[in-house]
């Protein structure tokens, strides 16, 4: 549901814009944890300083490159307006209205089902709002639970590819998931 705020709304989380404020509960709940940004092509952030410069850099790629093709989202508590994690897409493909998704969630908060509950009323979002007509995620292979969240969304398994990691010193397959519109509506 989006609400009068245009915030997206489920029964236990707010998906609001990210604010500068934000910066605090993202470090201190997944931005500078090696076991959440573990898969992710990028390291952990050492300071408060850096995850204030990771969020101006949202702002700054959101007002120069895609101000109605790029939305991050903060995940909210309702019961203790805490920040919890980060959801977003990105339109990649104007023509066919193709984007993709990514979350991250704090530790503490994995195994509750807050990253499926987000990533079904984004989904809805870019559906029923932006009518796209596809949206995609891909994962780390050896991160099968964010495979599970995907299944859990609906999305479907499309391909995998193998790359090599920055962070191994063999082949890892990166997994990518789809769900189409017609799909979603039917």
């Amino acid at each position: 549901m989006i609400n009068s705020e245009n915030m997206l709304e489920t029964e236990r989380l707010l998906l609001r814009h990210f604010k500068l404020t934000d910066a605090e509960a993202m470090f201190c709940n997944w931005a500078s944890d090696p076991e959440v940004v573990r898969y992710m092509p990028y390291s952990v952030c050492h300071s408060l300083e850096e995850t204030k410069n990771a969020i101006n850099d949202w702002f700054h790629y959101h007002e120069k490159n895609a101000p109605d093709s790029f939305e991050v989202f903060a995940i909210e508590l309702k019961s203790t307006s805490e920040v919890i994690g980060t959801i977003d897409y990105v339109e990649h493909d104007r023509v066919t209205r193709s984007a993709e998704v990514g979350y991250q969630l704090g530790k503490t908060w994995w195994g509750y089902g807050y990253a499926s509950e987000a990533l079904q009323t984004l989904v809805k979002y870019c559906f029923e709002k932006l009518k796209l007509s596809r949206i995609w995620a891909d994962y780390d292979s050896r991160n099968i639970n964010s495979g599970k969240v995907l299944e859990k969304s609906g999305f479907s398994y499309e391909k995998a590819t193998p790359l090599k990691q920055m962070d191994c010193d063999e082949l890892v397959s990166r997994v990518q998931y789809e769900i189409l519109a017609e799909d979603y509506f039917k």
